[in-house]
């Protein structure tokens, strides 16, 4: 994951996630992305988010009577950032592409989420591969698409789209884009945290079985042992004892 911290005052850029499939996400393809300074430029570009809304949008970009229900637009909003996702991931499945998440905005205020970049898995450009020479080379699966939405929290709560780019640079295969299980499962931040709690849970509590098991196991050995260290001592002390008879009777 690459970290960086921009100029905005509102927020910082806190790094890439990318929710893909092993094939998809093979270290190989992570390479020079688009979606950086088209973020950067939307954090630019953006007023105060407290007074962000509807009279900060653009005049001439389309709006919800220019467009079809179904495709984003420059004004939407959402009621949460997992609100946002699903739409453009239900978008991406129709027009025929796949969705990653991108960018991160975080408030400096208390660190909480107030901006995301959705990008299209085939955004960038994939590094030069060191071991090309040796192994076979993949298939390019990044070609510098564009394609994407930014959506930003605003002072009502809500989360408004502030970019869309609709074009894509690679041919599309309407109906068959993949659905982001790994989203669908934890829609947001509070779930993930409380799913991941309660797997923590789950390992301290193995943990503490475990641990116990061996607590007494470790006691049946001490037993053991000390059952074992008196009886060859009771030996020993009969041999000696047969030992110390004999000298007598010699004697």
């Amino acid at each position: 994951m690459e970290f960086g911290v921009n100029g905005d005052a509102n927020g910082v850029m806190v790094g890439t996630v990318e929710l893909e499939d092993s094939k998809a996400c093979d270290e190989s393809e992570i390479g020079v992305t688009s979606a950086d300074e088209d973020f950067q430029q939307d954090q630019d570009d953006k007023v105060d988010k407290q007074s962000l809304g509807k009279d900060a949008i653009l005049d001439g970009v389309p709006s919800a009577g220019t467009v079809p229900a179904d495709e984003p637009y420059v004004g939407q909003e959402f009621e949460s950032e997992a609100a946002a996702h699903a739409f453009y991931n239900a978008y991406a499945t129709r027009v025929g592409f796949i969705i990653r998440v991108s960018k991160l905005s975080r408030s400096r205020r208390d660190g909480s989420a107030i901006g995301r970049a959705l990008v299209c898995n085939k955004e960038g450009y994939r590094m030069p591969d060191k071991r090309e020479k040796i192994v076979r080379q993949r298939a390019e699966t990044r070609v510098g698409c564009r394609a994407m939405i930014l959506v930003r929290k605003v002072s009502s709560g809500k989360w408004v789209v502030t970019k869309f780019v609709k074009e894509h640079t690679h041919p599309l295969t309407p109906g068959k884009g993949r659905r982001d299980c790994i989203y669908d499962q934890y829609p947001n931040e509070h779930d993930k945290i409380r799913e991941l709690s309660q797997q923590l849970a789950i390992e301290k509590k193995r943990a503490a079985t475990y641990k116990r098991h061996l607590e007494l196991i470790f006691e049946q050995i001490e037993e053991h042992n000390e059952s074992l260290s008196k009886k060859i001592q009771h030996i020993v002390d009969s041999v000696r004892e047969m030992e110390n008879k004999e000298q007598q009777n010699r004697v």
